[in-house]
């Protein structure tokens, strides 16, 4: 039985903005079938809330998710008056670990100025307090060149990080992503692993489908080259040979029915 169902947005319930938007057909009776027998839907996003929000609406699913992730760090659940707010302490101390690294990194963002400076059309994207959110490339070639430099500059702090998806990389702390904010959401429900699924299909995805967050995981057809299906199916996971949401549908389908089981991991396994 799924208990807890944890989705990416982008690509792995729409395939492409702004061309399609609308739930698919086949989304729409499994999120309604998960929600019917008391399952609980969380939304676990790279976007921030407010766009989290505008793609909801846009999907026009027949159920309204439980909780939002938001910015592969957040947990939201609604405030009863149709809003919605930080779930537990969680956010709060999230932020105040990206505030403090930040601090830390005013040498190292001149770095990735310099850097973002050599590779024409990379812009970084809005600022918060003064801090760049992240960068957004022409292409995923592009970025893949930029990242593979970033890494090898000097003076990185330790606990400095990003998130990719697509053309869009994210800094962040590196203890904060789609898989350990996941975690807290389960541990705040109390939801053992054993009923959670996990559906995304992109590297920043990655973190929620290796098998110790979610004991079921999946992807769809259009999962990120080879690294997010190779990462599915190494935790004995569903991967579709269906694109976005009619991919997600199989997979919530097969595991909702018990035509595939979650796996049981062996104790002291690694990830």
């Amino acid at each position: 039985m799924i208990r807890l169902l944890s989705t990416d947005f982008d690509g792995t319930l729409t395939l492409a903005y702004p061309e399609s938007t609308r739930c698919v057909p086949s989304l729409a009776a499994e999120l309604s079938a998960v929600c019917s027998t008391g399952g609980l839907w969380a939304v676990n996003t790279g976007r921030s809330l407010v766009s989290a929000l505008d793609g909801i609406r846009e999907l026009q699913a027949p159920v309204l998710p439980d909780y939002i992730l938001t910015s592969e760090r957040h947990v939201h659940k609604p405030d009863g008056r149709g809003g919605w707010h930080d779930y537990g302490e969680w956010n709060d101390l999230c932020r105040t670990h990206h505030d403090l690294l930040f601090k830390e990194c005013g040498a190292f963002f001149s770095r990735i100025e310099r850097l973002v400076e050599r590779h024409p059309g990379v812009t970084f994207q809005d600022n918060v307090d003064g801090v760049p959110g992240g960068l957004i490339a022409p292409d995923e070639g592009i970025l893949d060149e930029l990242t593979h430099e970033l890494d090898a500059l000097p003076g990185r702090p330790p606990e400095f990080h990003y998130q990719r998806s697509n053309v869009y990389l994210r800094f962040c702390h590196r203890d904060y992503d789609k898989g350990t904010a996941l975690a807290e959401l389960s541990r705040l429900l109390e939801m053992p692993t054993d009923g959670i699924l996990a559906v995304g299909d992109h590297q920043n995805d990655l973190a929620m489908l290796f098998g110790d967050v979610a004991a079921m995981v999946a992807c769809p057809a259009n999962a990120h080259l080879s690294v997010v299906k190779e990462m599915v199916a190494a935790a004995g996971g569903h991967v579709s040979e269906l694109e976005a949401g009619e991919g997600t549908a199989e997979a919530i389908h097969l595991y909702r029915t018990g035509k595939r089981s979650p796996v049981i991991k062996k104790p002291g396994s690694d990830r």
